[in-house]
């Protein structure tokens, strides 16, 4: 068998959920950023990522091989305080 998820399924054969609409797949930056990335980001610089950006994310699969991998570590904050 393969994997596969259902809402690339969804787009490949246009069909729509109950209410309209088709959300992004868990391979897609419009689903992975603004519910991943974007918000470490707005955690670490305590601002608010732009509406221009959350707004313009292209409509982008990332290969399944991306997944396979570990997430990476976490840049280690430099503690050394400068003289």
């Amino acid at each position: 068998g393969t994997v596969q998820v259902v809402a690339e399924l969804a787009n490949e054969f246009n069909f729509q959920d109950i209410n309209g609409s088709q959300p992004p797949s868990i391979r897609n930056l419009q689903y992975l950023l603004p519910n991943f990335v974007f918000p470490s980001i707005e955690e670490e610089s305590g601002k608010p990522i732009p509406d221009w950006i959350k707004n313009n994310i292209p409509n982008i699969l990332l290969p399944w091989s991306v997944f396979s991998k570990p997430p990476p570590e976490s840049p280690k904050k430099n503690n050394k305080q400068s003289k």
